[in-house]
């Protein structure tokens, strides 16, 4: 590469967001939050799958995901209205403050408590609450990076986005079952604490000037009529907008039937249907990182390729293909191929669909859009529960394959009956 072709490379092309030193601070604390959540949602599903009465344990373990779903339902339009209406840096370090002192008490609780009517009470309730600060958490991040970066650099930081977290997710999946193994259930979950209290640093040093209608909404009166107010106008500009009510609703459906079989009950089918052992089991399920992270490096290749929409369907088929080889055969051989295929599907369809949306949204109500781009994983969570209860009675190796062809159909019809989605592009 010629020193001028480097040049354009760095200033203009798929490394250019790095020249920005607030983006920097932004896709640090990006990669630290990536690398969390397998870690914390990991320990949480052994932590039960280890305590909770053998008659019940598929419920309470889908119970996790219930109440992830429900907190992530509730509080994120609110989150997304928030992140429209106030400083978003700030907001978003008031959220890792309180996220901070939930994993904490999580913990805690994992260290004093070996399940029990009291202790999985007070750790699904804590569930629920830490849920709802994540999902005020993803739409202010995901709102402020046009802010850093501006339009034509945003596809290219959503995709270094990626890379940063995918980049961090396999060695977090490699590492919790080695974690767990050393320091127990709740020294595994306090690590996650210490990464907080890094991301929070790296967002304090940022330096964010916030829009003038946000500085001038800062000090007005903010009550229940007027969030339901701001909901009520994302929604409708949602519903209204063609190619973003079908992007949202393509995810809903493909996360709805997709992601309760291969992520809330992935370790739990691993572990009991596959029968890897816990020690080994990040060796297997780091494959999904490995995936997303091959795709995060494809998608910053392609950060200027307009037909985003192509890129959606073309990562929601493969999710779906990867799905069916997942639970086709009980072997590792099937599981890592059909982790590796689903996480560069999901990468795929949820970064080319949030430039897409974030492209077409404007300033003054991308926080609100993104909330509900974001409901996707809610729904997602939400279905873990029947899934438990059928799977309690089909059996998880009868309902999972069931589950696999059924999301493979709905992607397709949407597909086939929405061109729109796929034609969609970014100019």
């Amino acid at each position: 590469m010629s020193s001028n072709s480097a040049q354009r490379f760095f200033t203009r092309g798929a490394l250019a967001p790095l020249a920005n030193r607030e983006y920097r601070f932004l896709l640090a604390g990006f990669a630290i939050g990536q690398m969390l959540m397998p870690l914390q949602f990991i320990t949480q599903i052994l932590w039960v799958q280890q305590f909770a009465p053998q008659d019940i344990w598929l419920i309470l373990v889908a119970l996790i995901a219930t109440c992830r779903g429900i907190g992530a339902m509730m509080f994120g339009l609110y989150g997304g209205a928030l992140a429209d209406r106030y400083d978003r840096k700030r907001l978003l370090l008031l959220i890792l403050v309180l996220q901070l002192v939930g994993t904490v008490m999580i913990a805690a609780l994992m260290y004093f408590m070996n399940g029990g009517v009291l202790g999985f009470s007070l750790f699904f309730l804590l569930t629920f609450l830490t849920s709802g600060l994540q999902s005020i958490d993803a739409p202010t991040r995901m709102a402020l990076l046009p802010d850093v970066l501006g339009p034509e650099l945003t596809p290219a930081g959503m995709s270094l986005n990626q890379v940063a977290g995918q980049l961090a997710m396999p060695v977090a999946m490699v590492s919790t079952g080695i974690i767990i193994d050393q320091l127990g259930f709740s020294g595994a979950y306090l690590c996650s604490a210490i990464a907080l209290v890094v991301a929070m640093g790296f967002i304090y040093l940022m330096r964010y000037q916030p829009s003038e209608t946000q500085l001038l909404q800062a000090g007005k009166r903010y009550g229940l009529g007027e969030v339901f107010t701001d909901v009520k106008v994302g929604l409708a500009y949602a519903r209204n907008h063609s190619v973003i009510f079908w992007l949202i609703m393509l995810l809903i459906l493909m996360m709805s039937f997709g992601y309760p079989a291969t992520a809330s009950f992935g370790p739990t089918w691993v572990t009991t249907v596959v029968e890897v052992e816990i020690r080994n089991m990040g060796f297997v399920v780091m494959f999904w990182g490995l995936g997303s992270f091959v795709a995060a490096i494809v998608m910053t290749r392609l950060a200027s390729f307009e037909r985003r929409g192509a890129l959606v369907a073309f990562g929601a088929v493969l999710f779906s293909l990867s799905f069916v080889v997942f639970v086709s055969d009980h072997t590792v051989l099937n599981v890592i191929i059909g982790n590796f295929g689903l996480g560069a599907g999901m990468t795929t369809t949820m970064v080319s669909s949030t430039i897409l949306i974030q492209h077409l949204a404007p300033n003054e109500v991308r926080g609100r859009i993104m909330s509900i781009f974001q409901l996707n994983m809610a729904f997602a969570q939400l279905m873990t529960m029947p899934v438990a209860f059928l799977g309690q009675w089909l059996t998880l190796p009868v309902l999972f394959p069931i589950l696999s062809w059924i999301t493979l159909g709905m992607v397709i019809l949407i597909l086939l009956s929405r061109p729109q989605v796929a034609k969609a592009s970014v100019s």
